[in-house]
């Protein structure tokens, strides 16, 4: 399916991103982690550090897709007036 493509193409993303790139990666899982734990899903701080922390993984690993040429959709091409 479309899903299980995207999925494998985020892993294949995820497993070959530079070291550097992985650390942040990580970090961030593990706030949004530690943001979760415990909490309980109606907790108005606990759920906006997530988002900030979601927003912050998928400008990373938006950053590691363009890097790795995978796309979920293609880009479209704007053709230029002479």
């Amino acid at each position: 399916s479309e899903t299980g493509r995207r999925i494998r193409a985020l892993a294949m993303v995820l497993r070959e991103a530079p070291q550097a790139d992985a650390e942040v990666l990580l970090a961030g899982l593990a706030r949004m982690l530690d943001a979760h734990m415990g909490r309980g899903h109606d907790d108005v701080v606990s759920n906006r550090r997530i988002r900030d922390q979601l927003d912050n993984i998928e400008l990373l690993m938006a950053l590691e897709i363009e890097r790795a040429g995978v796309r979920q959709t293609p880009v479209p091409v704007v053709s230029r007036a002479a």
